[in-house]
């Protein structure tokens, strides 16, 4: 058995990791592969790398799709290993489709995500959200105990929206984004300049965003803007994806040259 303990001392993703020992357990004990709930693909992998040390478990990271931001861990003996194209094969996800007239009202990621929820789904449940035009969304969620969804009708605000539950082969799955660097110069190294910088959004924006509790830094929710950064530090925007401070150099100016890795 996993020591709970030591692995979670001193982590910022105690929730996630408790979790994943679970599951390792299960998978040790009765030799099949397990999945954890949905988390961001950037935990994902920032939690596997407290497993690297043990040798008897293989872990493997999958959201529905290659560049998914939010995905599953799966978990299994590394004597009992299971090929890739099995394990994407077997994924416990299904797509689903929400549609709806979002011409005159439109509706974002959030939004979509906020109706699963308030309609009965965790977050651990629900993977990546994308709109299709102003014709509602598609998505990714957990296969367990869903049929109460399908065909099922919700509003929206004032749009009424009819999810359908479908195969991930039939989902029109969006481009992946691909790592940038960005090399910025700012009067400050706070969090909110720089989230403002590596996002590509307005400071005004990302200040709304604290205030809403959609920025992580190193896993935490931040709750002020006024936070000064250091190499090493990720910043999480829901939706947004992640960056990672690179290197920080102030100038002869006194001003803050930054390089900031997108992805």
């Amino acid at each position: 058995m996993i020591d709970l303990k030591e692995l979670l001392i001193n982590s910022n993703y105690k929730k996630e990791i408790e979790e994943l020992i679970n599951i390792s357990n299960l998978s040790l004990k009765h030799w099949q592969t397990y999945w954890t709930g949905f988390n961001s693909t950037f935990v994902c992998e920032e939690i596997l790398k407290e497993f690297e040390n043990l040798n008897d478990f293989k872990f493997f990271v999958f959201g529905g799709y290659n560049s998914a931001q939010r995905s599953k861990i799966a978990c299994f003996r590394e004597d009992n290993t299971p090929e890739k194209n099995e394990l994407i094969k077997d994924f416990p996800a299904k797509g689903f489709q929400m549609n709806g007239n979002f011409l005159f009202d439109n509706a974002t990621q959030d939004d979509f995500r906020s109706l699963l929820v308030d309609n009965g789904l965790r977050e651990e449940r629900i993977g990546d959200i994308w709109t299709i035009g102003d014709r509602g969304a598609q998505g990714i969620i957990d296969d367990s105990k869903i049929e109460f969804l399908d065909e099922k009708i919700f509003s929206l605000r004032d749009v009424k929206v009819k999810i359908k539950i479908v195969s991930l082969d039939e989902l029109q799955i969006p481009a992946g984004r691909s790592k940038k660097i960005i090399n910025t110069v700012e009067a400050s190294t706070r969090i909110d300049a720089i989230a403002s910088a590596g996002f590509r959004i307005s400071r005004n924006k990302i200040l709304e965003r604290i205030e809403t509790g959609m920025l992580k830094l190193n896993g935490k929710t931040v709750k002020k803007g006024t936070i000064s950064l250091k190499v090493g530090d990720k910043l999480q925007l829901d939706n947004k994806g992640f960056i990672e401070i690179l290197d920080l150099e102030i100038t002869k100016r006194e001003r803050w040259k930054i390089k900031l890795l997108r992805k």
